[in-house]
């Protein structure tokens, strides 16, 4: 074991890139526009730029900030994500559009997010060029380009950070079983240790917010777990798994955060050998996951806090009885296989801000 704070002391720094950080895998690419420069070409409207973040401008309710295209490896799944300060009145909209091989789609909205209550998604966008299921743009052809258009209301609030993900479903599992350096063997971080079934009323599918909120817990940002679920809940899709609303929370509380999709767990190893616990998106079969607290599931959430010496993961599963009992280790080409075929390797990466990531 290595603790925690002693791993994210020693990975501290500033990312310098002069170029917006582009994360480049078989399967997926992951955008992400943070700086000033990355959003140039962008068309404003009541928004400026200060301190580090897009503010509405002084005497307007909203403003708006609509990006250049950005061109990528073709795709036909699409996940944003975003780093807002929203307070108490103040609220978020993204809506993307994608350029198929028939021209562009028409705009796909991603609901409305505040950190305040009236948060949700957006039910029955589905059309020919594709639909929105609650958290992911699914197309019904691959494109190759995408524009997003970002919407902030309410005096103070704020935009940091625009993050998206593209992936091709058809190479969710390209990099299956790519061979580890072994570097990040035997390390495991200290990450505060959270059932979510100890909670009554609703507790049993609260992994996403559990998950987050071991990690929050980590960094020093001890919320509740109730606090996480009252505080990313999605009224349209009436629970608290959508990706995006995940990381945005977090984003609230001072973290930068994103949705990432990667390709391996030897990727993987690369955040939790400096320092950064990742929750995982995974779904099994009974008999699939040798050790899971749980004999099935559609979709869960848990924490990737490490590797033993052999290679396998260690996880935080919330779906674990008691908080006693969350460590859990589990066989690596099982989980792998699992994770990639489930989600595409689906991922939260939640760091301090100007945390060199991996």
């Amino acid at each position: 074991m290595r603790t925690f704070s002693l791993l994210l002391a020693a990975a501290l720094g500033f990312v310098g890139s002069v170029e917006a950080i582009t994360m480049t895998y078989a399967g997926s690419t992951t955008v992400i526009h943070e700086k000033q420069g990355d959003f140039a070409g962008a068309d404003l409207k009541d928004l400026q730029w200060s301190g580090g973040a897009f503010t509405v401008a002084a005497g307007a309710g909203s403003g708006t900030l609509t990006s250049k295209p950005v061109t990528v490896a073709a795709f036909d799944e699409l996940v944003p994500s975003w780093n807002s300060n929203t307070g108490a009145a103040g609220s978020l909209s993204l809506e993307v559009r994608a350029q198929t091989a028939g021209g562009w789609t028409a705009w796909y909205s991603f609901g409305t997010w505040s950190a305040a209550n009236g948060r949700s998604s957006k039910n029955g966008q589905k059309d020919a060029g594709g639909q929105i299921l609650t958290d992911t743009l699914r197309l019904n052809t691959k494109a190759t380009t995408y524009q997003y258009r970002v919407t902030l209301r309410g005096a103070g609030s704020s935009l940091r950070l625009v993050g998206v993900n593209t992936s091709d479903r058809q190479k969710r599992t390209a990099s299956l079983g790519q061979v580890s350096d072994k570097k990040a063997w035997g390390k495991v971080n200290n990450v505060p240790q959270r059932s979510q079934m100890i909670y009554p009323d609703g507790g049993e599918v609260w992994c996403s917010p559990t998950s987050v909120s071991m990690i929050l817990a980590g960094y020093g940002v001890n919320l509740t777990v109730p606090q996480a679920a009252h505080g990313m809940y999605d009224a349209a899709y009436d629970g608290t798994g959508n990706w995006p609303f995940n990381t945005a929370f977090a984003a609230e509380q001072g973290m930068r955060a994103f949705v990432t999709r990667l390709p391996s767990l030897a990727a993987a190893e690369k955040y939790t050998g400096a320092g950064f616990p990742i929750a995982v998106s995974l779904g099994w079969k009974k008999g699939e996951l040798a050790g899971a607290p749980i004999s099935s599931s559609d979709g869960h959430l848990m924490v990737l806090v490490g590797f033993d010496a052999q290679g396998n993961p260690v996880l935080n599963d919330p779906a674990a009885p008691n908080n006693e009992t969350v460590r859990r280790t589990y066989p690596r080409a099982a989980f792998e296989k699992l994770w990639l075929t489930h989600s595409g390797g689906l991922s939260y990466v939640i760091a301090p801000q100007g945390a060199a990531l991996p």
